[in-house]
């Protein structure tokens, strides 16, 4: 395959992939590792993590770290076939990034994934089994841990009750999270928050907002 016909076949991918491609995504299409390397090295394509390549001159997509990371857990498999199935999901302070919630500190792309493939650094893989169906949802082309399920996690990594008050208070601004059904899902995380074994999720609620200096309303306890 030429290079002019290998870009035909590379862009045919990369239109439905942030403008990304994996080697293995390449191979699988027909277009093999030294022209790969030529199209690398002629400055055609460029690389934007391990195995992953971007088409020069494209504007580069918005949270590339994660896509990248994402995309090289299953290199061989196109994005939009990842959507559903066992394929890893964007969890903890990267779901947070993508949701638009809080100012966690940027640097570890973290997902969730029953298995993973080779990863660079600055990655953090949670092998734990897919959420259901109903804790996820789609974010730029990306699954992502809903900001239900999203919120919960944090609070059992233990994140302090400051970053997690500014999530919370993000997210009922935005009006993507139901703050009374919410507190029936985070209740159980109250005592590790210096909250009474009798605390109501309602309380932790106040509590996390409170530690952030926020003064959202919260539900009151039915």
């Amino acid at each position: 395959m030429d290079y002019v016909d290998a870009l035909v076949t590379l862009g045919r991918v990369t239109a439905e992939q942030w403008g990304l491609v994996t080697a293995e995504q390449a191979e699988q299409a027909g277009v093999n590792a030294a022209c790969l390397g030529g199209l690398v090295q002629s400055g055609v394509l460029v690389v934007v993590g391990a195995r992953v390549f971007q088409l020069a001159g494209a504007p580069l997509p918005p949270h590339l770290d994660i896509k990248v990371a994402w995309l090289q857990l299953e290199p061989g498999t196109p994005a939009w076939q990842r959507l559903t199935g066992n394929s890893g999901v964007i969890s903890h302070s990267s779901a947070c990034r993508l949701h638009g919630l809080g100012d966690l500190p940027v640097g570890t792309v973290e997902i969730l994934a029953a298995a993973s493939g080779t990863v660079e650094a600055g990655v953090r893989v949670r092998h734990e089994p897919r959420p259901d169906a109903a804790q996820i949802t789609v974010v730029d082309g990306l699954p992502v841990t809903t900001v239900g399920r999203t919120i919960s996690d944090l609070l059992h990594t233990g994140l302090d009750g400051g970053h997690v008050g500014g999530v919370v208070a993000d997210a009922a601004r935005l009006g993507l999270v139901d703050l009374r059904s919410l507190a029936q899902q985070v209740a159980v995380f109250a005592p590790a928050y210096g909250l009474p074994a009798s605390a109501s999720g309602h309380d932790l609620i106040s509590r996390l907002l409170a530690d952030a200096g926020e003064r959202t309303p919260v539900p009151v306890a039915d």
